[in-house]
């Protein structure tokens, strides 16, 4: 099962930059266009949210079952084990937090200043999981 969960965990990121990046596209081009933040719009952000929570409970998953995780007694002496232990499953929670605030304030109305909202939350929390990618995904 830690297997499984390790390679879903590793994948899964794939799908979860890809809609980012969409979602990040579109809101840039209903932004500069003043376009109405519609039904298609919410549908991409829904989905890319609810891959960000799965692969987050993934990632949370793994920590506690994780046998490298379990062998970090000295984290802060190793920056990868430091990366492994604290960096990443921290920024990574930033990153979670960041989209959901994104969708909860964007999913009631079609103002159109909701596509700089998504916009702006979007592109820090991309920056959050860039900056905390494991070296082997470098």
């Amino acid at each position: 099962m830690y297997i499984g969960l390790l390679h879903l965990h590793s994948n899964l990121p794939y799908v979860l930059l890809l809609l980012i990046a969409l979602v990040l596209i579109l809101s840039l081009v209903g932004w500069l266009h003043s376009k109405p933040f519609g039904e298609n719009a919410k549908k991409w952000v829904f989905w890319t949210m609810l891959t960000a929570h799965i692969q987050w409970t993934l990632g949370a998953i793994l920590y506690f079952v994780s046998p490298q995780v379990k062998s970090l007694n000295l984290a802060m002496g190793d920056s990868l084990s430091r990366l492994y232990a604290l960096e990443h499953p921290l920024l990574m929670t930033i990153a979670l937090v960041l989209i959901t605030i994104a969708r909860s304030k964007t999913k009631k109305s079609e103002d159109s200043k909701h596509h700089q909202t998504n916009f702006l939350f979007f592109a820090l929390a991309l920056v959050c999981i860039l900056l905390c990618l494991p070296p082997t995904w470098l």
